[in-house]
């Protein structure tokens, strides 16, 4: 168990290299795919909430949100509740890539987890999201 950061880290490193080769014919890079889809699946969020959803610090969320909104990906759109807030939506342009993002991530999921059972996925899937509870 002692090389868990190792497996964790060549996982993540293989992962990336075969999200970036299919996600360059939607033309978007894995940096972006996570906040897009967290976009397109909570339409409507503010940037803090998008912060919080992804564990990424709120400077890094206020470059990339306004570097999306500069390429068209997402409008932001002052909140209706809270004048001082802005709801990040996805525009059509990213809408017509979300499917191709979903099928790309879904491909990714099965080729990685092919050798592993019904079962085995679910533990997997509990077990991993037991590591990130812990990381709160």
């Amino acid at each position: 168990m002692r090389e868990l950061a190792k497996k964790l880290s060549i996982l993540s490193r293989r992962a990336g290299i075969n999200l970036d080769r299919k996600l360059k014919d939607i033309g978007i890079t894995r940096g972006q795919l996570v906040y897009l889809m967290c976009i397109c699946d909570h339409e409507g969020m503010s940037q803090e909430g998008l912060s919080e959803e992804l564990w990424i610090n709120k400077g890094a969320v206020a470059r990339a949100v306004r570097k999306f909104e500069q390429d068209g990906y997402i409008t932001r759109i002052v909140s209706p509740k809270d004048r001082r807030q802005y709801g990040l939506y996805p525009t059509e342009k990213t809408k017509k890539a979300y499917h191709a993002i979903r099928a790309v991530e879904a491909e990714w999921e099965d080729y990685m987890t092919r050798n592993l059972s019904a079962g085995e996925k679910k533990t997997l899937d509990v077990l991993l999201e037991k590591l990130l509870a812990d990381m709160e």
